[in-house]
């Protein structure tokens, strides 16, 4: 759902009541393969040097590996799973353990950062309610997905005062 245009997202609100949008597999496993490689580099080339410094060094080696095979694991966990969703429905935002309802969402600001790691922020009408924070990891036009929301979100009901 991530990878289609706002028309599919609207019909699928319509016809389901909600839209989840899973993780895209081909972003995640290109971004996590990246940093496997960068953090796998130093660990494979400097093994038999681990064995032979001992010490901090050989701490610091087995620690490298015990993150890349955390990473490897929890990023086949993501591709098999296909988590964390986002979902849409007619109550509100659903991201990871956070619910955000309409009544409650403040501002959809506009995405910003470098291309490839650009964010959407949703902020709360509570001010000490935690931002929500939307990634490409789901969605990958966020500009699109800013103002389909916000198209969604004004044509909901507001709360009584």
């Amino acid at each position: 759902m991530g990878e289609a245009p706002p028309e599919v997202w609207t019909d699928e609100l319509r016809r389901t009541g909600r839209v989840v949008f899973l993780v895209r597999r081909k972003r995640l496993a290109i971004q996590r393969g990246c940093i496997a490689v960068l953090l796998g580099l130093d660990p494979a080339l400097s093994f038999d040097d681990w064995l032979d410094a001992g010490g901090v060094r050989l701490g610091f080696g087995l620690l490298s590996v015990v993150l890349v095979l955390t990473l490897v694991g929890g990023s086949a966990w993501q591709l098999i799973t296909q988590r964390p969703s986002l979902t849409i429905d007619r109550e509100g935002i659903h991201y990871l353990r956070a619910f955000l309802p309409w009544n409650e969402i403040g501002t959809i600001g506009s995405p910003h950062g470098p291309r490839i790691f650009r964010i959407l922020p949703i902020t709360p009408t509570n001010r000490w309610s935690r931002q929500l924070t939307l990634t490409q990891d789901n969605v990958k036009d966020l500009s699109a997905f800013a103002t389909w929301l916000a198209g969604q979100q004004a044509d909901r009901p507001s709360a009584p005062a």
